[in-house]
């Protein structure tokens, strides 16, 4: 029965082709709007997430030590990495030493920089980090092995080669200049790596550094230096008379077990008192924040929707009005109420889904075409969220998920349904009397 009662609706659709377009143009605009909004925010939060760094910076928390005099805090020595190590959640713990003072790369005539921190080597696999060049290694016998961030060796320079750029302005006569001096990035791999390490009154030692490995950029590690922690606890003993008999780290890098785990964990370190950060706290706010913009965006995508659900209702009333006479036929050939009302709800219902499925075709030629505009596009985008700047969205700014699919469509046939609902019932209710009598 219902097979036959579609097949009617169909046909009664297809009399109207020009009202049936208009209208479902209605629910086509709307679930467009819907879903291109919906789909912005995606896009949107896939790239801040990707802009945080990768799945290993998601999970890492970070305890630093506090600087404060009257800090009541826990002390970060041994003790501490013992009692963290045993938490739940907890994957790997790296206790990190700081060299002390100031520092200073030489390769060639080319200086740079960087923080030197001592880890211990079995340790340096728990950092979080892909090797961009080399191997990420240590060894306790290689007392001046290093492993090294991208920004490192991307950051030398020559301090006796600079570049001025002079600017005169034509309305004044007034002329300015600057000079600035260009970075180059070297092969710290395959080049002797000079470390200098300046006391406080301005002496050095100099250390030839054995560059195992480059990692990758886009990390917190970005301008670390790390070596063995035996060789930064003697050299904050030597240079700067730091007592190596009780260490206590300068930060403690805690990997957990999932992402899932990382708030947890990081609550249960801060109740401790440990000072605990992480990535894992940017990607809770931005979640929040692309929930609450989601939902705003969808609204107003909503709104259009609305709108089109008043034109369907006025198009299946003035079908009734039309064929008032037409359903009197049919009641009096035997159709029941929920027979007439049936016909009108899948003829509303069919309006809904045609303009779903259009709006659906659009979406899907907008994301193609404006993804393509911004893979091809050399600078890509530029957004800056929650004090994180997002850019080259690598063609990824809009983003239609299977289940926003299936979730447009039927959103768009409810609206449909919906709308027909009291003209349906309206129509149900005629009198087959009267509805024979209506010219």
């Amino acid at each position: 029965m219902f097979t036959e009662l579609a097949y009617l609706s169909i046909q009664n659709q297809l009399r109207a082709r020009a009202r049936l377009i208009m209208t479902a143009g209605g629910v086509m605009i709307g679930t467009t709007a819907v879903i291109l909004l919906i789909a912005l925010t995606i896009g949107l939060q896939d790239a801040a997430e990707s802009s945080i760094g990768d799945s290993a910076s998601l999970t890492q928390i970070t305890i630093r030590a506090s600087f404060r005099r009257n800090s009541s805090g826990p002390t970060l020595d041994d003790d501490a990495v013992t009692a963290i190590k045993a938490m739940d959640g907890v994957a790997a713990v790296v206790p990190v030493l700081s060299l002390s003072g100031q520092i200073e790369l030489r390769v060639g005539d080319l200086r740079g920089s960087g923080q030197v921190y001592g880890i211990y080597p079995e340790t340096v696999t728990s950092l979080g980090a892909d090797a961009e060049q080399g191997t990420l290694t240590l060894d306790t016998n290689d007392i001046y092995g290093a492993v090294v961030g991208a920004s490192v060796a991307t950051n030398f320079s020559d301090p006796d080669s600079t570049t001025t750029t002079t600017s005169t302005s034509s309305t004044r006569s007034t002329s300015s200049s600057s000079s600035s001096t260009s970075t180059v990035t070297v092969d710290l791999i395959n080049n002797t790596v000079e470390l200098r390490v300046y006391s406080q009154q301005g002496k050095f030692r100099k250390i030839n550094l054995n560059v195992n490995g480059v990692m990758e950029s886009g990390t917190s590690n970005d301008f670390a230096i790390y070596l063995p922690i035996q060789t930064v606890i003697d050299l904050n003993k030597r240079i700067y008379g730091v007592s190596s008999d009780d260490i206590t780290y300068s930060q403690i890098i805690v990997q957990a077990t999932s992402r899932e785990t990382v708030a947890t964990l990081m609550t249960a370190l801060q109740e401790l008192g440990y000072n605990a950060t992480g990535m894992g706290s940017y990607l809770s706010q931005l979640n929040g924040f692309f929930s609450i913009l989601r939902l705003m965006l969808g609204s107003v995508g909503g709104i259009a929707l609305l709108v089109a659900a008043f034109g369907v209702a006025n198009t299946m009333t003035m079908a009734i009005l039309e064929r008032t006479r037409e359903i009197g036929l049919m009641k009096a050939v035997g159709a029941t109420d929920g027979n007439v009302m049936t016909i009108f709800l899948i003829e509303a219902g069919l309006v809904g889904l045609l303009g779903g499925v259009t709006g659906l075709g659009i979406s899907y030629l907008a994301q193609y075409v404006v993804n393509t505009v911004m893979a091809a596009s050399s600078s890509g985008g530029s957004v800056k969220i929650l004090n994180l700047s997002i850019s080259g969205f690598n063609g990824s700014l809009i983003a239609i998920p299977p289940e926003l699919s299936v979730f447009a469509l039927v959103l768009a046939t409810t609206i449909g349904i919906g709308a027909g609902l009291y003209p349906a019932m309206r129509a149900a209710h005629l009198t087959t009397v009267i509805a024979l009598k209506t010219d």
